[in-house]
């Protein structure tokens, strides 16, 4: 009995370990790791292109720049694009700083009275926050620019990545083949699945963002909110960080409506629209654009949204729900780790299909 207990606890401890080690690499390698990811998801949605190519006799490597530059391109119109909105929006920022005071001054006057504390107070109060604000930002704006630089320096090398995992993914298949040893069938059939629940999220996502984008601008437009367009592509945009994405982009639309509107009703009209196409999305695009391809549980993307975030940032709440999804997928087709892929899985795709373990069906 004591053997088992001793044997439980070893593995425990030795679990325990491995997953701290992984914690640690991860925050230590971030700024290898970030980029090399985002290269890892681009090279599963532009592999299509590539073959494609190479299925017409054009040389292997001669294709994957081409989908590399094709995707520059995009990616680049609609970065000129959104940066092009954002320059409309700061023409506007004089007028929109008088309306601020102008608003601001209103607010002033009526918690005046209403808790008897006069608006000088409530200034020097705002000035005494605003103060302390400035004592700690030069060092964090340091901090930011810093990391931001190097950040941007390390996404440069992301085209390298996508060529280089492309022009020798047979050699990282056989690497792959090799490592597993007797279930070579089974890490074939792992990459192929991790290759397509990749690509679906990918593409699900962004035409999941086109369409949230073209019905938050109208729904803006219609409502007369200043720069529409460019509140509608930062809630489409922001939609790809589940639940807190969702929210913030939200707010964006109504606070310019309580800024720009004399009538509160504007504010509530940017909420409905925002509620209505967050309903729309989640009842009739995601569905079948984004699809299941990415199936865990609400509380599993929680948990992953907030680890993403302590360890790799922003760019870990973006990346962590497809991440959490390929973990999901390995977990499904190695038998051992079956249970785990249960617990983080939707519970209608089990009961759907059936749960499996060891070769039995456990229940329906």
């Amino acid at each position: 009995m004591n053997s088992i207990k001793n044997q439980w606890e070893y593995n425990i401890a030795v679990k325990l370990f491995i997953f701290l080690a992984v914690l640690a690499i991860l925050i230590i390698g971030k700024d290898l790791l970030i980029p090399l990811m985002i290269a890892v998801f681009f090279t599963f949605l532009l592999y299509p292109i590539s073959r494609k190519l190479e299925s017409f006799k054009i040389p292997r490597a001669l294709s994957i720049i081409v989908s590399i530059l094709l995707s520059i391109i995009i990616f680049g119109s609609l970065i000129y694009f959104f940066i092009d909105q954002l320059n409309s929006f700061s023409d506007d920022l004089p007028q929109l700083k008088n309306q601020i005071a102008l608003k601001g001054s209103r607010i002033l006057e009526w918690i005046e009275l209403r808790t008897n504390i006069s608006q000088e107070n409530q200034i020097f109060w705002l000035k005494e926050k605003a103060v302390d604000s400035a004592k700690s930002s030069p060092e964090m704006l340091m901090g930011i620019f810093t990391s931001t630089g190097a950040f941007i320096a390390s996404l440069a090398l992301i085209p390298f990545y996508i060529f280089f995992l492309t022009y020798f993914r047979e050699k990282y298949k056989r690497f792959l083949i090799l490592v597993a040893e007797e279930n070579n069938q089974q890490t074939i059939e792992i990459i192929k699945k991790i290759s397509l629940v990749s690509r679906r999220y990918l593409k699900g996502i962004f035409l999941d963002v086109l369409i949230l984008s073209v019905l938050g601008s109208i729904g803006y437009l219609i409502l007369g909110i200043e720069h529409a367009i460019l509140f509608a592509v930062i809630a489409a945009m922001l939609n790809i960080i589940p639940y807190i994405g969702v929210l913030i982009g939200s707010l964006l639309p109504v606070i310019m409506a309580l800024i720009t509107k004399d009538d509160i009703g504007y504010a509530f009209g940017a909420i409905g629209v925002a509620v209505a196409v967050q309903m729309i999305d989640n009842n009739f695009i995601s569905p079948y654009v984004v699809g299941s391809s990415v199936s865990i549980n609400p509380l599993t993307a929680i948990i992953a949204l907030i680890i993403g975030a302590l360890v790799w940032g922003t760019a870990g709440m973006i990346l962590s729900i497809p991440l959490t999804g390929m973990l999901k997928v390995v977990f499904d087709n190695i038998d051992s780790l079956k249970p785990y892929g249960y617990l983080i899985g939707e519970e209608v795709n089990y009961l759907e299909k059936g749960f499996f373990h060891k070769g039995k069906k456990v229940f329906n």
